[in-house]
């Protein structure tokens, strides 16, 4: 049965702490319209992440260092944006002052993830956004894809595996071999609405009119076709 853990009216959920707490994204409890991360337990008790402007994160498997994303996405899809409200990489540990991991970089790096020891992001350094990792200080860079065009959009990470949609398709990125393919995805269905099946009113569907000048025929269009008929005088 699904029960309701938060009632802030926008929250966006962006995992699980190590400890089973939700971590999830909130504009409620700023003044501004600022991100801040928060976690839920099952008693519905509501702590606040003490970071501002944090919109995505993932803690490491101790659960006390937190590797975030500054700014929430600033809305605009256009290419390599590197204005003010470019989103970062960030490090949290409980009760130290964070400090950047992607300040040699102008572009956007986001969607941290955390796995053995490294941080997998994503970042459009090479001109398009793939995916990329990191030591936990920022050092040691990689890049990990080399696709061109289509950015990667909305990676997770789960037992050393990252899926990742880039277009119009998924693919999956294993860490330990560096293997990356496509998911190939297959939806089972009976195309019901696909079925040839009989029209007793054509004329309930009817979306466009009109009358030949010497008014002997008339063309009209219904569910997408057009007709022509004659029109019998007496």
């Amino acid at each position: 049965m699904p029960l309701r853990r938060t009632f802030d009216g926008g929250a966006t959920v962006i995992g699980w702490t190590p400890d089973g707490k939700i971590l999830f994204a909130t504009r409620r409890y700023s003044s501004l319209p600022d991100t801040q991360l928060a976690t839920v337990d099952a008693a519905n008790r509501i702590e606040l992440v003490p970071l501002s402007q944090a919109s995505q994160g993932c803690y490491d498997k101790t659960g006390t260092t937190l590797y975030f994303t500054r700014l929430p996405f600033q809305g605009s899809y256009s290419k390599r944006y590197q204005g003010g409200t470019a989103q970062n990489l960030w490090k949290y540990s409980n009760g130290t002052e964070a400090i950047p991991l992607t300040a040699d970089f102008n572009g956007a790096s986001k969607n941290a993830m955390w796995w053995n020891g490294r941080v997998y992001f994503l970042s459009d350094r090479d001109g398009t956004m793939n995916l990329w990792s990191m030591n936990e200080t920022g050092k040691d860079l990689r890049q990990l894809t080399k696709h061109q065009g289509w950015d990667i959009k909305g990676a997770a990470l789960s037992s050393g595996r990252i899926v990742y949609q880039m277009g119009a398709d998924l693919r999956l990125f294993e860490i330990a071999s560096g293997k990356d393919t496509q998911i190939p995805i297959e939806l089972a269905s009976d195309f019901d609405n696909l079925r040839e099946h009989w029209i007793k009113s054509p004329l309930e569907y009817l979306t466009a009119l009109h009358i030949s000048p010497s008014g002997d025929r008339v063309v009209l269009t219904a569910r997408g076709r057009t007709h022509s008929r004659r029109i019998l005088l007496n």
